[in-house]
């Protein structure tokens, strides 16, 4: 089982292909196997590595999940890239994995060829500030956008309070229907999706914990070529952050996969793979 070990931190990842590479960074209650279907076809033109984060399968970590964050990831994530003796490669984040992407974008656009965020929920572009206030603006602003992000954090708060009292399943019964808006028309995902999210349940945590404030004037800094990607049928809240990014971040490029909510690399994964394969390709 290949891994690697940098700062204390010991990270599982898979690797397959060769070519210019690029990494994948998964979003919570995931590990890498979210991203089998994408390595498993771009390796044919790239060297993929996909690597499961500090808490999630099968690395053991023990700890505090709260010192999983954006931060402490993106330090993780350069670690690992120094450490397989990385030049330029191109990155792919999804989820709280996008957020975890778009924030080492903005400190290491030197070690980037590309940069792809896929329903990044980089919730801070969408306030101006943090606490009450902040919340408040957003509220004032797009009422129907804060209360689907509101409905967001509820069902976090109710899963990570679930999970905590050993009920491992809630984070597929409560936060995944919550992410999705509570849509039940959308594709299914790829087999094993529900083991996956059982597994890594107890990674939910790492989303209470403070975010850095990366907001549209921090995405406005970035500089490498983008590609922002969302599923059509993503909630309200998910689907804006998307926009923003798109609209913030300079000359990037933006995708909806149609048919498909916040997990569409798993639900459309053709064509996902066919968007981010063209993109990486043009910036290889």
């Amino acid at each position: 089982m290949p891994t690697f070990e940098g700062g204390g931190v010991k990270l599982y990842y898979e690797e397959q292909g060769v070519g210019p590479p690029v990494v994948f960074v998964h979003g919570t209650v995931c590990d890498c196997r979210a991203w089998f279907a994408q390595t498993d076809k771009l390796s044919s033109d790239f060297r993929t590595i996909s690597y499961s984060r500090r808490y999630a399968r099968p690395n053991d970590r023990k700890g505090d999940v709260l010192d999983s964050t954006v931060q402490n990831n993106s330090a993780d994530l350069e670690a690992l890239i120094k450490g397989l003796d990385l030049d330029k490669f191109h990155l792919v984040g999804h989820s709280y994995g996008g957020f975890i992407a778009a924030y080492f974008a903005t400190k290491h656009s030197e070690l980037l060829r590309s940069l792809t965020l896929v329903n990044a929920a980089v919730f801070t572009v969408l306030v101006s500030g943090t606490g009450a206030g902040a919340s408040f603006g957003l509220l004032v602003r797009s009422p129907s956008v804060a209360l689907s992000a509101r409905r967001l954090v509820n069902a976090v708060n109710a899963t990570v309070k679930a999970v905590d009292g050993g009920d491992k399943s809630a984070a597929e019964k409560i936060f995944v229907q919550a992410i999705q808006d509570g849509r039940t028309d959308l594709p299914a995902k790829a087999k094993g999706f529900s083991e996956m999210v059982a597994e890594n349940a107890g990674t939910l945590k790492e989303t209470t914990a403070p975010f850095p404030p990366l907001t549209v004037r921090e995405a406005g800094t970035i500089k490498t070529p983008t590609l922002v990607l969302w599923g059509a049928l993503s909630a309200l809240w998910d689907s804006r952050v998307s926009e923003t990014l798109s609209g913030s971040i300079p000359s990037a490029e933006k995708a909806e996969i149609e048919g498909a909510g916040h997990f569409c690399l798993m639900e459309k994964p053709a064509e996902v793979n066919e968007r981010i394969g063209r993109f990486v390709r043009s910036h290889s």
